[in-house]
């Protein structure tokens, strides 16, 4: 009787477990199995639940094949006739992701720049270190000119311009061993000295060019800079001698540009010369006027002042003139300058009300013409008075060669900088009340005595 029993109950637990395999095994396509593990608690226990009602994003539809191609619904779908009954158990896991980031480009997934706030003291080291490197760098192709007379011994500055010896000053610094015939001893910051011989000089720019033989070390010429593009504000370096104090660096800014300047030695002015408040004294004269970069902007050669010392007005020949007028001197001796042959004023208030010129009229008015001058013969007309008043009838040149004309100062300018004797321009001309353009040759400066 307990065996009969016994074979019956084991018969129907058989049936029964051969019923549950086979009906996990056959259900519907629509019957997924999902398994849901929470990332925010990857403690929590996972879990697997037959539902229906499960989100797209916390269910995956299982299929017996194994595919690495990806969907872009994330799904795998089979049919219930694709599964094979079998005895195996099926176990799959489904992450049910947290709420993702929106995508985000490549660019943004990029690592930002990391930016750090300087404090004062920070910026004002950094400057420090900055000039200090600069002036190291620099003062090796400064030197100190001496010109010992029987009369009296005169110094200055210089600096070297190129490998083979050529130093640039200022003429006014050698201008006493040339009448003497005396001459120059030239220092090194390392402290070796030569004897140098002048070259050639030219009295218009103020600038001359010496040159040292038999050198034993290393000549390394400052870089030059662009005259042209300095702006008021900018940061400007004043290297020299002042008063004989040997190496002396002296920091301000660019004041102005484009100053107009007579040299003291000619009856023509330097055009494009730079204004700045970095200390320049006697001494100084003759020595480069440096950008934050270390590069030459300027040949300091003047100051304004009462007492010979310096008051925050110093002046700088422009170095876009020294590339132009030291070749020259070193290849042919001289320099020679172009010339169009007028006499003029800038166009201001007064004249533009006495000679009834619109407002917006600048430029230069033409007060005389040379006689058989560049522009003369090109048909330039000055003020037909012939006395000391004006008549107001000139020409006013508003333009050579398209670029603007605002002043006298940017005509005398324009001429030095860009052209050269026996070039071809055109002048553009006020008169009449319309704009006319006159084809010009220029001529050449007489030179300077």
């Amino acid at each position: 009787m307990i065996s009969t029993l016994q074979k019956i109950n084991a018969q129907y637990l058989s049936s029964i477990f051969i019923l549950m395999i086979v009906g996990s095994a056959c259900m519907s396509a629509n019957d997924p199995i999902v398994s849901n593990v929470d990332l925010a608690n990857p403690d929590a226990e996972q879990t697997s639940n037959h539902t229906r009602s499960a989100t797209p994003s916390s269910q995956t539809r299982i299929s017996p094949k194994v595919k690495d191609t990806a969907d872009s619904s994330s799904e795998s779908t089979i049919t219930s006739n694709e599964i094979v009954p079998t005895a195996t158990a099926v176990t799959t896991t489904s992450v049910a992701l947290t709420e993702q980031p929106k995508y985000k480009s490549l660019g943004d997934a990029l690592p930002q720049p990391i930016t750090e706030e300087l404090t004062p003291a920070a910026i004002v080291a950094a400057q420090a270190e900055h000039l200090a490197n600069l002036y190291e760098t620099s003062v090796e192709s400064v030197v100190f000119i001496t010109a010992d007379t029987r009369m009296s011994a005169g110094s200055g500055s210089g600096f070297v311009w190129d490998t083979e010896g050529h130093l640039v000053t200022n003429y006014h610094v050698i201008q006493t061993a040339i009448q003497s015939s005396t001459s120059l001893i030239v220092k090194f910051f390392n402290g070796r000295e030569y004897r140098a011989e002048v070259v050639a000089w030219d009295r218009d720019s103020d600038l001359a060019v010496i040159k040292i033989n038999e050198i034993d070390h290393k000549l390394i010429p400052l870089p030059m800079g662009n005259s042209s593009e300095t702006r008021p504000g900018e940061m400007a370096i004043a290297l020299g001698n002042p008063f004989g104090e040997e190496f002396t660096m002296t920091t301000g800014i660019v004041s102005a540009v484009t100053r107009t300047l007579s040299s003291g030695f000619s009856s023509y002015s330097i055009p494009a010369v730079m204004q700045t408040d970095a200390a320049i004294n006697p001494g100084n004269s003759g020595g480069p006027l440096l950008d934050m970069n270390g590069a030459v902007i300027g040949i300091n050669t003047q100051i304004k002042s009462s007492s010979r010392q310096n008051s925050g007005v110093g002046f700088a020949v422009p170095v876009d003139l020294a590339k132009r007028v030291v070749p020259s001197l070193i290849n042919n001796g001289q320099h020679s300058y172009p010339l169009m042959g007028i006499s003029g004023n800038e166009v201001n208030i007064l004249l533009r009300e006495k000679a009834n010129l619109p407002r917006d009229i600048l430029g230069a008015y033409v007060n005389r013409t040379s006689v058989d001058g560049p522009a003369d013969l090109a048909g330039i007309r000055g003020d037909s008075s012939s006395t000391g008043s004006l008549n107001f009838d000139g020409d006013v040149i508003v333009s050579i060669n398209s670029i603007p004309m605002k002043s006298m100062d940017d005509l005398i300018g324009y001429l030095a900088l860009n052209t050269s004797p026996g070039d071809e321009i055109i002048v553009g001309v006020f008169r009449d009340g319309k704009e006319i353009a006159i084809p010009m040759t220029l001529g050449s400066r007489p030179a300077t005595s």
